[in-house]
């Protein structure tokens, strides 16, 4: 569910590709990946990001956040 700060700005919204939720991209983060070969960023809500979701071509290191 978005913040109060995020309910009336689309921006600060995003569909997270691992569950396809809405979220606040304030409990978001932005995984490197690589999509028809092209680098790109993937928003990914923090929970699939913990549950090891990592985006096609990923290359990097991901540190869980404390809750």
């Amino acid at each position: 569910m978005p913040s109060e700060k995020a309910k009336d700005n689309k921006a600060l919204v995003a569909t997270c590709p691992a569950c396809n939720k809405t979220q606040s991209t304030e409990l978001m983060v932005s995984l490197a990946g690589r999509e028809n070969g092209q680098s790109r960023y993937f928003a990914v809500c923090i929970t699939c990001a913990d549950n090891g979701w990592r985006p096609p071509g990923f290359n990097g290191v991901y540190t869980f956040r404390p809750r």
